[in-house]
Parts: C-alpha cells; sequence; structure tokens
C-alpha cells in the first residue's frame, strides 16, 4: 500500500477518535441542567479526559517502541471508541464522568503511536507536510465533533452525537487489521536507512532508563515547556467557545457553532501553510523553524484576544469571524512543525516515547486549560475573561520557541553523527 494512502486512512481513524474530544462542548448547557452541574464542573470532566489519556499514553509509547505498532495504534482506537459509545447512555453526571475519563485514555493513547509510526516511512525531507496531515486530521476530528454536537445535538439530544462519532470507526479501526503495514524501524535515516531497507535489523532496543536520556536534548526540552504554557488556550477556548458566543454575546447555537466552524477553517488552513512552509524553510535552515513558528504564536495571541474583547468586535458575526478565522491560522501554524522538529532530533526507537511524554506536557496544558477556563468563568463571572487570560499563555510559549532556535539544528546534527556511527556498528557486526 501507497505510504500515502496509509497516511490518510491513519488520519480518517484520527478524525473519528477525536472528533469525541469536541462532541460534547456544543451541548454543555443541556448536559449541566440534565445532570444539574455548573462550568467547573463540565471542566474537571473535559480536564480528567484529556489528563489522564496523556498519563496512560506513556505506557503506550513505550509498547510503541519495543511492539507492533499497526496492532497497538488499533488496539487504542478500540479502547477509545467502546467507552464513548457507552456516554450516550450515562444515567448520571458520575456515569459521564466515568466513560468520557474511559474515551480520554484510547485518545491519548493514538498519538505517540501514530507520529511514530510515520516516522519510519517519511525522511526529514517530507516529515513537516506528513506531520501537519496527522494533526490536521485531529484539527477536522476537533471540528467533526463540534457539527455533530451542535447541529445533531440541537435537534436529536446530547446523546445521539456520541454514538455518530464512535460506531464508525469501530468499522474502520477493524479495517485497519488489513490496510496497514508495519514500517521497518530506523528505514528512513540518515546513514543507517538503506542498511535496514536492504535487510539489516535495527540493532537498538528499548530501555525504561533510556528516559532520561531523551531530557538530555534540549529540543525536547523546550518543546515541553512550550507545550504546556501553549496548549492551555487551546484546552479552554476551543471548549467554552461556542457557550461563550451564545450566553455573553448573544448569538444563537448555530450562530456561534458556525464561529466555530469558521475558526476551525482557520486552523485547518494554518495547520497546512505550517506543514507546507515549515518544511520549505526546514530545507533551507532548520533555524528558520523555530524562529518563524514562535513569531507566529505571538501574533495569534494577539488577535485571539480582539476575539474576546467586546469593545473592538462590537458583536458583529462578520467581524469576529474574520478576525478569529486569521488568529486561528496564525496560532495553528506552529503545530506541525513541533511535531516535525520532535522526529528530526530523536532515534528511531524513542519515538513512541517522546511522542508519549510530549502528549503528556501538551495535555496537561489543555486538561488545565479546560479546568482553568471553567473556574474562571465561575469565579470571575465571565467567559470573556477567561478567555483572554487563557490566550495570554501563547505569548509564553511564543518566547520559549524563539529560545529553540539557538539549539535546533545542533540536535539534528548530533542524532545524523549517531546514527552514521550506528551504520558503522551494523556493517562490522554483519561482517
Amino acid at each position: 500500500m501507497n505510504k500515502w494512502w496509509s497516511v490518510i486512512f491513519l488520519s480518517i481513524l484520527l478524525i473519528f477518535l477525536n472528533a469525541d474530544q469536541m462532541v460534547m462542548a456544543p451541548n454543555i448547557g443541556a448536559i449541566e441542567e440534565e445532570f444539574d452541574v455548573n462550568d467547573a464542573l463540565i471542566g474537571l470532566v473535559a480536564s480528567t479526559f484529556t489528563v489522564l489519556g496523556a498519563v496512560i499514553s506513556l505506557v503506550w509509547g513505550f509498547l510503541a517502541d519495543k511492539y507492533n505498532r499497526k496492532k497497538i495504534f488499533i488496539y487504542s482506537i478500540l479502547i477509545g471508541e467502546i467507552p464513548c459509545v457507552m456516554s450516550a447512555f450515562s444515567g448520571s453526571f458520575g456515569e459521564l464522568f466515568l466513560w468520557r475519563t474511559l474515551t480520554g485514555i484510547g485518545v491519548g493513547a493514538s498519538f505517540p503511536i501514530a507520529f511514530s509510526f510515520v516516522s519510519d516511512m517519511f525522511g526529514k525531507d517530507e516529515r513537516g507536510k506528513v506531520a501537519a496531515v496527522l494533526g490536521l486530521s485531529i484539527s477536522i476530528g476537533n471540528i467533526l465533533g463540534m457539527i455533530f454536537g451542535g447541529y445533531f445535538g440541537a435537534a436529536y439530544g446530547w446523546r445521539i452525537p456520541f454514538l455518530m462519532v464512535s460506531l464508525p470507526n469501530i468499522v474502520l479501526a477493524g479495517l485497519g487489521f488489513f490496510i496497514l503495514k508495519e514500517p521497518p524501524r530506523g528505514a528512513m535515516e540518515k546513514g543507517i536507512g538503506d542498511l535496514v531497507q536492504m535487510g539489516y535489523a535495527y540493532p537498538k532496543g528499548v530501555k525504561l532508563s533510556d528516559y532520561l536520556d531523551l531530557f538530555r536534548i534540549k529540543t525536547n526540552l523546550l518543546l515541553f515547556f512550550q507545550g504546556i504554557a501553549g496548549t492551555i488556550p487551546w484546552g479552554a477556548i476551543p471548549y467554552f467557545m461556542v457557550e461563550y458566543f451564545k450566553r455573553e454575546m448573544g448569538f444563537s447555537a448555530s450562530q456561534a457553532t458556525t464561529i466555530f466552524l469558521i475558526f476551525g477553517a482557520g486552523n485547518i488552513v494554518g495547520m497546512l501553510i505550517g506543514g507546507w512552509l515549515g518544511q520549505k524553510l526546514y530545507n533551507k535552515s532548520p533555524r528558520l523553524v523555530p524562529v518563524a513558528s514562535g513569531i507566529t504564536t505571538i501574533l495569534g495571541a494577539i488577535l485571539t484576544i480582539f476575539v474576546f474583547s467586546e469593545n473592538i468586535i462590537a458583536g458583529s458575526f462578520i467581524l469576529v469571524s474574520s478576525i478569529g478565522f486569521v488568529a486561528a491560522l496564525f496560532d495553528s501554524y506552529t503545530g506541525p512543525n513541533v511535531k516535525m522538529m520532535l522526529m528530526n532530533v530523536n532515534e528511531p526507537q524513542s519515538r513512541g516515547r517522546i511522542f508519549s511524554i510530549f502528549n503528556l506536557t501538551d495535555s496537561l496544558g489543555t486538561g488545565i486549560g479546560k479546568l482553568v477556563g471553567g473556574t474562571l468563568s465561575v469565579s470571575l463571572g465571565s467567559l470573556a475573561i477567561a478567555m483572554k487570560v487563557s490566550s495570554a499563555f501563547w505569548f509564553i510559549c511564543g518566547a520559549i520557541i524563539l529560545v529553540l532556535a539557538f539549539f535546533f539544528e545542533k540536535d539534528i546534527s548530533s542524532l545524523d553523527e549517531k546514527m552514521e556511527k550506528l551504520k558503522e556498528q551494523m556493517k562490522s557486526r554483519k561482517a
């Protein structure tokens, strides 16, 4: 099977799986009314969904570096989708909390496995593009969840959308056993790639003690820190955006959902531009990748704060949609470049674990962001202020990424040197 067709199939699975994340958001008000809970408790559900899934993904990342990634990926999809089905049948807030938490385990597991998988299918000259495609599938999934939740939830109740996003993926996961093919580990690395494709076995195994070595790579460390800060707004803003425009701006449910979709369109365009332009900049000079990413992140933060400023947008549907589209474009540019940078500084047998750790820091920010957004809304009595405070964390994120420009290229060279040494070891053992 052509490697790009494999990526497309992986992306479809990720689209439906990540639709689970946002399918609940458009119906927050209806769920709160039925179970008699507030924004803070809903934020807690979303936070637990994200954080617990990310913690469990550390185990999945280790397994992805040790065993067949195709099988592990399919299992993670099923573990996520079956509880999502059960969410539709929740009879109490406690049951909903339980099923949403279990769904998060599957969502968190898929991330490190998928990126480790494609790292051995593509070389450095294409990884930015494939990172954009996989990242795009996550964004499209969020949008799909909002569509099902916002439009079908309004028409048929908040339970039906859970079934709409989960049942198709259970069928697709079964097909994955026959469609996907496990790529040889290390096949696309400089130095050893040719040997692996000739039939040499990749010699490095996985040890728990290797985790410490991952933190000695400065690119990894800085990307972890920016992930925590940068994803706080990614947790709060999309999750409470529809409710904000309905509750505090007076838009209808359909208008608020449409605004979210326009934001989503900006997100898609930003990721596509980020993946394409980021790869171009990388091929010219790797140092340019973090510079461009840091600048666009800071610009995105400024524009996003404008979106939640009533004195600027004055309740205008057209104005908020236009600024929001551009803000989302800038906010999303960095995503595929972060994944590409992680792929290009870590060894093949470490990528499942590095993406699981990144997913943890990324998800901690997202989960905390949902909790922060809900808590600030309750304590300050304003979702607008909660959204502005959350947006400000992108300034921290942008600053950290700019610092990365001093270390990224050095870490790439370090990996290339390791692979060249490993090539000589593989040859000598074969001889």
